[in-house]
């Protein structure tokens, strides 16, 4: 039984995921074959590491996201690449679960290339290292970000030993990440190899992601309806709504049960944002029978 599944471990609002977690596991696939890669071939880290020269001076933008699936392959730092991946597998299962499948790699990858740009916007911009970073550490502070904006109270295990809450943990990286940023602005640069702006950026994406209620996998889609739009069509059937005819057009039971199943089936598979008005509308409506059916009296 792992430690999540205790109820004095758990935030109140925490239910232990059951759920098809694809994206996660084929993320920490390729991590790993990159990783094996990297240790078959040391061309490979050349390919995919994020450095200043290639990625925005030679115009290899793809390096914004390839290099989160490299890791160090320095024998006396092979827990950079376990501690990233068992970070994936805890928090990205809870995360996917909630963002659905797309959503949620839409969400890695760019937390990934945003962590990247904060690295060499520091690094190679204002304080003119040229060092290359590796690692999928930025787009995992911006899961641990996002988990702990759910689930503050949840507890996890440092060194897999002291339980704390999820919300200090994340406190405690900002302080950490922020003084040695802070000392190279000095003159101080002594980072132990550790892409600190990287770690802000994707703690800095994960926050904004839930306050500002972004929904990544839509700005990909030319198909999207802008949301002045929807509230408009919103406004005006507010306006329109009409008692009598919403009832004649109201699903019959058989049917709202099968319309219910579907969309259920649609917030497993891609989140509970993918949902449109209309079916929203439905969950409603569905909710006041099914109340309406177990309060009613014989």
């Amino acid at each position: 039984m792992g430690f999540e599944d205790r109820d004095y471990y758990r935030d109140p609002d925490w239910q232990p995921d059951r759920g098809d977690h694809s994206a996660v596991r084929w993320l920490i696939v390729l991590c790993a074959i990159v990783f094996v890669g990297q240790l078959i071939d040391g061309r490979v880290t050349k390919w995919l590491e994020l450095s200043m020269s290639d990625t925005l001076a030679g115009g290899q933008l793809w390096r914004l996201v390839t290099y989160a699936f490299c890791h160090s392959t320095d024998k006396n730092q092979i827990l950079h690449i376990v501690f990233n991946l068992f970070c994936l597998w805890f928090l990205g299962r809870a995360v996917q679960d909630r963002l659905g499948n797309r959503e949620f790699v839409a969400f890695y990858l760019l937390a990934a290339a945003f962590s990247g740009l904060c690295y060499l916007g520091l690094h190679g911009v204002i304080l003119g290292e040229h060092l290359p970073a590796v690692g999928a550490s930025g787009a995992l502070m911006a899961i641990m970000a996002l988990f702990a904006m759910w689930y503050p109270r949840q507890q996890v295990l440092l060194f897999g030993l002291v339980p704390i809450e999820i919300r200090w943990l994340v406190a405690a990286y900002v302080v950490l990440d922020t003084f040695p940023i802070w000392n190279a602005l000095r003159g101080d640069p002594q980072s132990h190899g550790v892409a600190h702006a990287a770690h802000l950026g994707g703690l800095l994406f994960g926050f904004a992601y839930h306050i500002f209620e972004w929904r990544v996998s839509n700005w990909l889609s030319f198909r999207r309806v802008p949301t002045w739009w929807r509230a408009r069509e919103r406004r005006k059937s507010v306006r329109l709504y009409d008692p009598e005819s919403a009832a004649k057009e109201a699903p019959e039971e058989h049917d709202l049960d099968a319309k219910v199943d579907e969309i259920l089936r649609k917030i497993h598979e891609h989140g509970e944002t993918s949902l449109s008005d209309r079916e929203r509308h439905v969950l409603s409506e569905a909710s006041r029978r099914y109340r309406d059916r177990t309060t009613r009296t014989p």
